[in-house]
This record gives structure tokens, sequence and C-alpha cells, in this order.
């Protein structure tokens, strides 16, 4: 495309130019047809090259036409397979066996664990135990830190580690810790080997991707002395990470960055000096696109497939090992028919029950993904459209492919079919399996169909999904099988949660409907219930057949039950024995303090948005919910200087939970950790996670951890940790306050 030269023209303006706008045309619909979700391999990697060059030339193009029209918008897009299996057995020693005896403490018997979504399923968190030990991961410090645990009621601080990166989460199996961390190219020192392999030029920039989420495999047998074992970074952004039966899998996404790609316009700066209607304005833009346009062509054909697709790199003493994802002829890389995209989706298997602890990743080209898991299928899920598919797209509505894989073996990740459909999926919780059945929750029609003009209204459906076999093709496919329409018009989804062959799901406007369906026949599922109750559910914990308990605001006003009370957390005890008729048994209104107009701000408790800080623990039908709060306070002193500081509390409260109804059995509080000047930092002052053991409770915070006995609700044991010190009195000094020492409670 060729424009007229007008930049020149800008510095000296005496008449607006006039004229037939010049015009940026997309490329013919053949990148943004909408074809099938099953993955197709590509012949070669010539194919596999051109592809995805082809899909970054358009998505730049798009970015570039929107920034000359003066419209921008947002988004998400599809998929593509590799499979790759590395074995670790000639680069790297195995972590030592388990030295441990036969464990006489057994979790879900003599303590809780994490609060997972499917039994045998365990998610990736930043607390783990095994009821000997408590593994915590301080991402504020990013340290590993291990305590012991003797008796319960005792605790002992035994190691701290120091973790390269921001700590994420981990995994924990016998003896072996999988520690994940972001780690990111701009803090890798420049004469670190990974550098090198990262892109490092000499200068900051240039880096193939920003992130890099690292395992670090830790042998624990001696909890005083953690060792490493396998060092491994994937390039991308870690998403989550299961664990079944020994064998790890860990999701990322990543774009890969090309330096030299531009998706923005280089304007003069005589652009800035014309009327903001000028027709000049217009024609400036078209121009400074076009020639965008041909640098990024040029630099396409500057670079190879190694430069586009992500890597793992693996950390052996001062060496690091680069391992391709391409295995020379690409045969493992898919793509949707019809379908163009560049993000990678990864799914690193490593099976820690393996003596040589051998490895793959699989890789999913598309979009930002959303991650299920049973203990027989993963189930990624993500935008069948990328954003930029929308514009001059009208008729493309908002749909979500799915793809499954078989992980029934151990360190084995099979890829086993596709399937697409209508709407968006809220979270994790919106998906489930249940004896080969595939159930969904979607929402169509959202708010935000920014690229319709009049949009039909929001529906919420809830799909049923099983593996067949194309007649045609001889596929692998997931095919509907089921569905059920109509749920809650004008409403979003905030809550899911599929029991066997039952569904609950809360939706929102301004009241709070519970529906009930019915799934045991998936080929048609059934609308049982509804029941409308003040406020709203943000997670469903099933309690039994008759009973589900959950936790989400309370109503602003409570008159009329409209609108949210932000400076409240609810629980709710609903009766569902009567599947069609729900009923709700009793709520309970939780504040981390008495006067809320106190000037305190909202108050707020992780366990409405997190699962994992939701800790019903049912020998003891008790619940331990985390709950925080802070205001600021400000005075004078007597030369008139200005002084202020913040307040924290940070509670867990603990309720007694039967089917009957609810109540407050006590409380730990963690505020005094807290009170010591300067020794808080703005994401670390709440209690995050807690512990049942035997007749106590393990509350944990970045301050510190308690252990308290649930009888007399008085302190058995306390450990304040390490931490640094990030604010302070605006008149005060501060420094790393680098001690340990016992809290007094």
């Amino acid at each position: 495309m060729t424009l007229s030269g007008c930049t020149g023209l800008v510095e000296d303006i005496s008449e607006p130019i006039t004229g037939e706008k010049p015009k940026l045309e997309l490329t013919d619909g053949i990148l943004r047809s909408i074809g099938s979700p099953q993955l197709q391999s590509y012949q070669n990697c010539d194919d596999l090259e051109f592809a995805l060059k082809l899909s970054i030339e358009e998505e730049m193009r798009t970015n570039l036409i929107q920034a000359v029209e003066e419209v921008y918008y947002y988004g998400g897009g599809w998929a593509v397979d590799d499979v790759m299996e590395m074995d670790g057995a000639e680069s790297g020693s195995s972590p030592s066996a388990n030295t441990r005896s036969e464990p006489t403490r057994k979790e879900g018997e003599d303590f809780s664990g994490t609060n997972n979504q499917e039994d045998g399923v365990d998610e990736a968190d930043f607390v783990k135990t095994d009821g000997y030990h408590i593994y915590y991961l301080d991402n504020t410090i990013s340290s590993l830190h291990i305590l012991d645990v003797p008796e319960f009621g005792q605790l002992t601080q035994a190691s701290t580690t120091q973790i390269e990166g921001n700590a994420m989460a981990m995994m924990l199996d016998g003896d072996r810790l999988v520690v994940i961390s972001s780690v990111y190219s701009w803090g890798l020192d420049s004469e670190d080997p990974l550098a090198q392999a990262m892109g490092w030029d000499g200068e900051w920039g240039g880096w193939r991707t920003s992130t890099l989420t690292k395992f670090t495999v830790f042998d624990v047998s001696n909890s005083s002395d953690p060792t490493v074992s396998r060092e491994l970074y994937i390039e991308g952004y870690y998403m989550t990470a299961r664990e079944v039966a020994g064998t790890v899998r860990t999701v990322t996404h990543t774009w890969m960055d090309i330096p030299g790609m531009k998706s923005w316009l280089e304007l003069p700066d005589g652009y800035w000096r014309l009327d903001y209607d000028d027709p000049l304005r217009y024609t400036l833009r078209a121009e400074a696109a076009a020639a965008a346009i041909l640098e990024n062509q040029q630099t396409l054909a500057s670079i190879g497939l190694s430069d586009i697709l992500p890597q793992v790199h693996e950390r052996i003493g001062d060496e690091i090992i680069t391992h391709h994802m391409s295995d020379g002829d690409c045969a493992d890389f898919a793509a949707p028919d019809s379908s163009y995209n560049r993000g990678f989706t990864s799914i690193f298997t490593l099976d820690l029950e393996s003596e040589e602890l051998s490895f793959e990743a699989d890789h999913i080209v598309g979009n930002w993904p959303l991650v299920y898991s049973s203990a027989e299928v993963l189930v990624i899920t993500e935008s069948a459209w990328d954003w930029w598919w929308f514009w001059g797209n009208d008729g493309l509505n908002e749909a979500t492919n799915i793809h499954t894989f078989d992980i029934g073996q151990a360190g084995s990740t099979v890829y086993t079919g596709s399937g697409r459909i209508d709407g968006t999926i809220r979270d994790q919780f919106s998906i489930s399996e249940h004896e080969g059945v595939l159930r969904a929750a979607t929402t169509t029609g959202q708010w935000g169909r920014w690229w319709m003009q009049d949009p039909e209204p929001m529906e919420s459906h809830v799909i049923t999904l099983a593996h067949n076999v194309d007649i045609t093709t001889g596929e692998q496919i997931l095919e509907e099988i089921g569905r059920v329409d109509g749920i809650a018009y004008n409403e979003t989804i905030w809550s899911t949660r599929f029991v066997e062959d039952r569904a609950y799901i809360v939706t929102f406007q301004n009241m709070d409907p519970l529906w009930t369906i019915d799934l045991s026949n998936p080929e048609s599922p059934q609308i049982m219930g509804e029941l409308e109750v003040p406020g709203v559910s943000t997670y469903i914990h099933p309690l039994s057949d008759d009973a589900i308990l959950t936790i989400g605001l309370g109503p602003r006003d409570l008159e009329t039950g409209l609108g949210l009370d932000w400076s409240h957390t609810q629980l709710s005890l609903f009766n569902v024995s009567n599947f069609s008729d729900p009923q709700s048994t009793d709520v309970l209104s939780l504040s981390p303090v008495t006067d809320t107009e106190d000037g305190w701000n909202w108050a707020w408790s992780e366990a409405t948005w997190e699962h994992k800080a939701f800790q019903y623990w049912a020998p003891k039908g008790m619940l331990a919910v985390p709950l925080s709060t802070y205001k600021y306070d400000y005075w004078y002193d007597e030369a008139d200087q200005y002084h202020w500081e913040y307040e924290w509390v940070s509670k867990l409260i603990i309720i007694n939970v039967s089917e009957e109804g609810l109540s407050i059995h006590g409380e730990v509080n963690h505020s005094s950790f807290y009170e010591a000047e300067g020794d808080y930092w703005w994401s670390s002052y709440n209690v995050r996670r807690s512990i049942f053991m035997g007749d106590y409770i393990y509350a944990i915070s970045h301050a510190g951890i308690t252990v308290t006995n649930l009888t007399t609700m008085e302190l058995s044991d306390s450990i304040q940790l390490i931490t640094p010190v990030y604010y302070n009195d605006s008149n005060s000094d501060s420094e790393e306050d680098s001690t340990e020492a016992k809290a007094d409670g």
C-alpha cells in the first residue's frame, strides 16, 4: 500500500488538506473464518512458520488500522497442540528416594489439606502440609518457609530458603516439593547464561519473552536442609497447576516478544498541533500505519521459527541447556481448521514418581486459557476467536473452544479431542467432568459485546458434551449432547458448582437467585428449582446431598434486599434435600470489626474469590474464614507536626457448621503481628490460609503462624516469620527487620 507523502507538510500548514481518505484494508477473511475447533497437524515446519507469521502480521495490521480509525478494543483466541517428551535422565540427577517411614497422620482424617475442587486432584497453592510439616511460600520476600509440627499444637521453624523470582505456588508429593515462581527477563544478571539464552544482547530489551515460569524441585526429606534437585524455566506466564497420582501438570501462557514488530503509530510532532477534526490527521495516521505494516513484514521475513516458539531452559550447575519445542518436522504441532493465532498455552507434565524425573511439554497455540482437571481428564478452555477477529466481522458471537487431554496415566498427557460451545465460561468451577460427560455453565449476550450495536440480552446455559468419532473424518471430537437454556436473563453467573449429577448456579443482578439443575440424564438436563435470596454467593461448597454452604456478600439495603454490602462477608446455608425446592436454612454476616462505621474502609475475605482460603473441616463441623480490614488514622503532635498510620485488623473466624444452622465458634487475631511500627505491606496484612490439625487450628499470614486450641480458643504456639519493613509513619525511617522470634500472641 502506498500513500502520498504528507509528513513533511506538517511543520508548515496553511490550509487543511481535503479529499478522499486513504483506505487501509484488512486481509481477506481467510484469517478470520469460523472453522472447526478440531486440531489439525501441520505437514511441515514451513507451514507452521508461515501460519504463525501470517497471524502475527494480521494482528499487528488490525491494531494499526484501529489506531488509524481511533477505536480501541480488547479480547482473547483459539488453539494448536504440540507434544514433546524430554528425558531428564541424561542431563540432571534425580531426587533422593523417600526416606520417611509410612506417615500415621492422614489428610482428611487428622489434618486438613488444600480445598480442592475435585477429589484426587491436588491444586497448587502457596501453603501445603503433610501433617508433619507446613510448607509456606512467602511471595513478599520470595522465600520458602518449612515448619515442623512435632505434635499437634506445636510448631518450630526448620528452615527458610530464598526462591528465585516471585514465588507463586507449589505441589507436594512425599519428599518432593515442586516450587513454582515467575522469573522476569529484565531481572536476570547479565552474566547469567540464562540471560543469553533469553536473548540478552548487552542492552535492556530484545528478550524472547518478559516472563518465565520456573520449576524448582526440592528434596525435603530433611526439613532443615532442603536441597535443589532440578531447575527448569518455561517461557511464559504461570496460570495454574494440578497434581494427580504423583504427576504435576502446570499450565502457562505466553506471547513471544518479537523486537521490531509495531502495533502503534509513530506520528510526526506537527500532527498534535493540527485541529482535532482536520482531515490531514487521518491521512497522517494512515501513512504511519502503512509504514509500520511494511516494517512488520520486513521484520517477520528476517526471523525464523525458533524465534516464535517458546522453549524450556534447564539449569545444571553453571550451564543452561535449552530444549526446543519442534522435532525437526513440526508434525507434533496442530491448529484448529481455518484459524490462526500466536499465543502459546503450554501444559508442562512432570512425573514425580519416575526415578529419572522425565517430563514433557504440550502446547496449544491460542488464547488465555482456563483450566479444569478431574483425575482422568484435563480440560483447557479458551475464547474461540482472538479479539482482532471481531473487527469488521459483526456477525461473530462469543464462543468457547474446549480441548481435552487424557491424564489417566502417570507422566502422560494425551490430546483426546476438541469442541466448541456458545458463550463464555466464568471460572474453573463452571466446568466439570463426571462419568465421561463434560459439563459447562456458560453465558451468552455478555454486556461487553462491543462489536455489536444491539446484542441479545444475557442468558446462561448448562451444556453437556461427550467424546465421539466424526464419521466423515474419523477424528475424535467433543460434541454437545444436551443443554438447558433460559437461565437468568440479564444476569451474570457469579458461582457454579457441579456435584455428581447436580449443578448449582448463582446469578446476580440485584438479587441472588440460586438455581438447581438435574444432570442425571446428560442428554436432557433440567432446571429443577430457583430461590431468590438477598446478596450474592461467590463460592459454593457442598456439605452433603441435603445441604450446601456458600460465601459471598450480603445486601446493601436490608429492607429491599438489593445491592451488595462490601463491608461484610455473608455465609449462607441452604437445604437442598428437595432439589426442586431449595430453601435458605441460615445466614450469618461476618465482619472483622464490631463498628464498621468507625473510620474503617471496606472489609473483605479472600475466601470470597479464592476457594483455597475457604477451609471447611468436616470431622469437627467447622469452617475457617479469613477476614481483614484497615483504616487510616492521623494526628498532630505538640509541635503541630502531622503524623499518620494505618491500623490493620487481620482475623480468622471459626464458624460451627451443621445442616441446621451456623454460629461463630471463636476467632484467631493476627492484628498484633502488625502493631510493630512499619511491619506491614499492602498485600500482606491479612490471614491467608488455615489448617486444621487434631484439636488445633494453624492460622497463616505473611507476618507469622499461630496455633490455637479449638476447645479453649487459647494460643498454643506461634512463630513470627522473617519479614521486611515496607511502609512506615511519614516522619520516621525504617530498616529491614530480619529477626525471627516467637510472637507473644
